[in-house]
């Protein structure tokens, strides 16, 4: 069985050889120091511009030469990080490694690398400078974080009613689908605008690590919930919760 490890010396060399690849780079979670034996391959390849499908097509021949390609996944373009993604499921490796390879034109603005949200990136090579990873700006920041915050905010009377008559019924699986929409998505914004607004976008991943203790714990506690009364103590909490965040970050995302 491949280690990641192994992957990257049997992909490595050929990355490097191929004409048209200028530069590459792992990101995911061996730029954030949380790669573990579970870490997938996040690479990113930085193309000359019209070679995005002839350096797919290359790639999957090569892969073939060493593995099976179990399954894949082409994400449809334009999509909305604005490069070409694959995912690869391969065989002969260790359980839950597959890669995933972002081939980025040279002339794309946002390469993914500012350090405050995608961390200080492996490069592997590069044939002439590339890998910048100079933190967002503020202004990005800001219009980031305003952008959500006025999204959630606009629409959470239509989610916090749904729940709320979804507990009036008495149904436990008609309202836990829209009440666990309620944290991954309002509650997850407004922890990120508190806690890391660099990443506002992100979502609960990694929350463990960014987040005050005690709202780690009350949302692992609200996602838990296996009963309408549960639910019902636990919806009450984690509003009360959102309605404090949506007051005290009102100043600066509103």
């Amino acid at each position: 069985m491949y280690s990641r490890s192994d992957i990257v010396n049997i992909l490595k060399p050929w990355v490097y050889a191929h004409p048209s690849i200028i530069a590459a780079w792992e990101g995911g979670s061996a730029a954030t120091d949380r790669m573990d034996e579970y870490s997938d391959l996040d690479l990113s390849i930085i193309a000359i511009d019209d070679q995005i499908e002839v350096i797919f097509s290359d790639l999957e021949s090569f892969l073939k030469k060493h593995f099976t390609i179990l399954r894949k996944y082409r994400i449809p373009e334009p999509a909305w990080h604005g490069v070409s993604q694959c995912f690869y499921q391969i065989d002969q490796v260790m359980p839950f490694i597959y890669l995933d390879i972002a081939v980025i034109k040279e002339s794309h603005q946002d390469k993914l690398m500012e350090q405050d949200r995608h961390g200080i990136a492996h490069v592997w090579f590069e044939k002439k400078p590339m890998y910048n990873p100079e933190p967002s700006s503020p202004k990005v920041i800001i219009d980031r974080g305003k952008k959500l915050y006025q999204s959630v905010t606009q629409t959470d009377f239509l989610i916090v009613t749904e729940i709320q008559k979804g507990i009036a019924r008495g149904s436990f699986i008609d309202v836990f689908p829209t009440y666990f929409s309620f944290i991954s998505r309002h509650i997850a914004v407004m922890m990120n605008l508190k806690y890391r607004p660099e990443r506002a976008d992100f979502g609960l991943r990694y929350g463990r690590i960014d987040y005050d203790d005690h709202d780690v714990i009350l949302i692992e506690q609200a996602m838990k919930v296996s009963s309408m009364n549960e639910l019902t103590i636990y919806f009450k909490k984690i509003h009360e919760r959102y309605q404090v965040l949506k007051e005290e970050l009102s100043n600066t995302w509103e």
